[in-house]
């Protein structure tokens, strides 16, 4: 803002320079009075935008108390957790011993519905598990629930056991033959599952996977993968609620009797993924992921009783 005096002198000089006061005065009001309007426009416009972005405005307020509801898991590793779940507790509960699998793919872990677009998921039964039909989808599901991949584990599990460790990596060749009697092994998945426990072993005894004086149960490893195939199921119509969440409830229950705590159900899942993939990385990303889900504030194991 410019002082009379100010503009009493601004006025001579205008004029000492052939320019009329009054015509300047008149400008340079219109040109305020533009530059206003122009600043009442703007500060519209991005309270409009505000007003309509929730995702705005909680970046907006982060400077005053952070962000709150679902916008959290933007910025941090939360589990994904959908306050309005759809399922009552016990329900949410037996989903739950699915979180390991929906944690890593980013979904909520306390739904049925995994919320991922329909044609991903049927892309994803078919191409990853060869599912294409109801049936197929039972069938495996049936497979992970009477055998899976934890036939295979108890197998080379025997074998790492009978001998020094020093001795593994030459001990497990004997696998061939020793498969010889099972029908439901193939002697090449054999072999592949037993150097990629080997290779991720190590990672998998530092995480805690190994207790003395017990034997890994890999039970959980293939239940959690039916239960995803099972909300899976349901998201793409093979399934109705209610036999979903049949499924689901069923192959909970087998968890809660094997295992005594989260934690003990997700080491036998790290298990069954090191053994699976023989990805270190990977490994490792898991094994950092189950420290979340059992640590993390906004995570339901930790407000949750696994019995």
């Amino acid at each position: 803002m410019y002082t009379p005096e100010m503009l009493e002198q601004m006025k001579k000089q205008w004029k000492s320079m052939g320019i009329d006061p009054n015509q300047m005065l008149k400008f340079m009001n219109n040109n305020m009075e533009m530059q206003n309007n122009f600043q009442s426009k703007m500060e519209d416009a991005v309270n409009q935008a505000l007003n309509s972005n929730p995702l705005l405005q909680n970046m907006m307020n982060m400077g005053e108390g952070g962000m709150e509801g679902d916008m959290l898991n933007m910025f941090d590793d939360s589990p994904e957790v959908k306050p309005d779940s759809e399922l009552n507790a016990e329900e949410q509960k037996a989903v739950l011993c699915g979180a390991n699998i929906s944690y890593n793919n980013s979904m909520y872990v306390n739904t049925l519905s995994t919320f991922m677009p329909v044609d991903d998921i049927a892309g994803g039964l078919e191409g990853a598990w060869g599912i294409s039909s109801k049936e197929e989808l039972v069938d495996t599901i049936e497979w992970l629930a009477v055998s899976g991949h934890r036939v295979y584990f108890n197998l080379i599990w025997g074998k790492l056991t009978s001998l020094p460790k020093a001795e593994w990596r030459s001990g497990i060749s004997d696998l061939e033959l020793e498969s010889l009697g099972y029908d439901d092994i193939e002697e090449s998945r054999l072999m592949e599952f037993a150097r990629n426990l080997l290779e991720t072993y190590s990672l998998l005894l530092h995480a805690g996977c190994f207790t003395e004086n017990t034997t890994p149960d890999l039970t959980a490893w293939d239940y959690e993968r039916a239960i995803n195939l099972c909300r899976f199921g349901f998201d793409v119509g093979y399934f109705s609620r209610a036999e979903a969440l049949e499924k689901i409830m069923s192959l909970a229950s087998v968890m809660y009797e094997k295992y005594d705590s989260w934690k003990e159900m997700s080491f036998g899942y790290l298990i069954g993924f090191g053994m699976w993939s023989g990805d270190q990385a990977m490994t490792e990303d898991r094994i950092e992921q189950n420290q979340t889900l059992l640590s993390h504030k906004q995570s339901p194991w930790v407000d949750t009783s696994f019995k």
